[in-house]
């Protein structure tokens, strides 16, 4: 039954990690847009696909909602994208891969994405709260209370194949 699920639902995980000096956590605001690209079922690659979890389409044909609908030329059918998780989790200090957010895609695949600089803030070990504003990828700070230096640097992404977290049965 689980395999007959996840093929009529296929969610794709976007997955991120990186260095962290002098900083213990990075948060993405919830309501920021994920940057990422994705083939259609056509073979064709669309890039700079903005999800939007702020923003609600109707699906042609269909009851549901989701966050982005592609009506490439040609084809019958719309290809969709639905943010299905819950906010966008913290990433820790030390962390390894760490899933941002779940998809689920209807008539294409996520191919990747890129971890966008807008919206983010981290904290330092002593919990003072820090904008963060990427400048190529990589952020640098100075942590006054600390009298240390701050940075994010070594920012890779990934996108793997999803699941929901379900509750203890």
């Amino acid at each position: 039954q689980e395999v007959e699920k996840s093929a009529r639902m296929p969610l794709f995980a976007l997955e991120m990690k990186c260095d962290m000096e002098g900083l213990a956590t990075l948060s993405k605001d919830q309501k920021s847009r994920l940057n990422i690209q994705v083939r259609l079922q056509n073979g064709d690659i669309m890039k700079n696909i903005w999800v939007d979890p702020n923003e609600e389409k109707e699906v042609p044909g269909s009851r549901g909602t989701v966050n982005v609908v592609i009506k490439p030329k040609g084809e019958k059918k719309a290809s969709t994208i639905k943010l299905v998780s819950t906010g966008y989790p913290t990433y820790k200090e030390g962390s390894d891969w760490h899933t941002i957010a779940t998809l689920d895609c209807r008539g294409l695949s996520v191919e990747s994405w890129e971890f966008i600089g807008e919206d983010l803030t981290a904290t330092t070990p002593g919990g003072e709260e820090v904008e963060v504003e990427l400048e190529d990828g990589e952020y640098y700070g100075y942590d006054d209370k600390a009298e240390s230096e701050t940075s994010i640097t070594g920012i890779q992404t990934r996108v793997s194949k999803g699941s929901l977290k379900k509750g203890k049965k």
